[in-house]
């Protein structure tokens, strides 16, 4: 009996490393793929910067390489304006949002191009009202390339979260701008990003 559940943990303990290869290949494979076409000069109409956790009012380290990554990309194309997403969580004293937005101004982005939508309390909502905003600001449709910026590894399954809310069905198309991961964050953001997935995939996607 001992070795017919030894047996079994052991398949399972395969089948979940194998599924995380898995994810990993396609989760890297989809950011590096939209990080080439960006630098190919793929014609942007709004960036989306997704909310992270803040510390009070100070944005976490990977809600700062967001906010850099994006500024970056920002201060090279200067017509593009920028969504900045998240609400106030619990212990935040500002919204996520207005984090964002703070360190933009500092990083020298004018405050006519920040879009703030500070009401949102996961990734989907980060969509669901940024699309409202820019349909608000672009009432004509007519621009609807975005641009999401977040961390490298959850570049996958924010795009497939966005597909999944039909926008493209309108002639929205997304491609992702990933941001580092902070070093001391990668194998747990990686596990739990890979969790995330399982749970999208399996349960979450429409």
């Amino acid at each position: 009996m001992k070795n017919i559940i030894f047996t079994i943990l052991k398949i399972f303990v395969i089948l979940i490393f194998v599924a995380f290869i898995l994810e990993e290949y396609f989760v890297i494979k989809e950011y590096k793929n939209d990080d080439k076409l960006i630098y190919k000069n793929k014609k942007i109409d709004y960036v989306i910067i997704l909310g992270a956790r803040v510390y009070g009012e100070k944005p976490s380290e990977s809600l700062v390489e967001r906010i850099k990554k994006a500024s970056e990309f920002l201060q090279k194309n200067n017509s593009v304006k920028v969504i900045a997403t998240g609400g106030k969580g619990s212990n935040e004293k500002i919204s996520e949002a207005l984090a964002i937005k703070r360190e933009l101004l500092k990083l020298g982005i004018s405050e006519e191009r920040i879009i703030l939508e500070d009401k949102s309390r996961n990734t989907i909502q980060n969509f669901e009202f940024s699309l409202k905003k820019i349909k608000e600001d672009n009432p004509q449709k007519n621009k609807k390339n975005i641009l999401i910026v977040t961390n490298n590894y959850h570049i996958f399954r924010a795009k497939n979260i966005a597909k999944s809310l039909g926008y493209e069905k309108e002639g929205y198309k997304f491609y992702g701008l990933p941001a580092k991961t902070p070093l001391i964050f990668i194998p747990k953001s990686h596990f739990r990003e890979f969790l995330s997935n399982i749970k999208f995939f399996i349960w979450d996607k429409k």
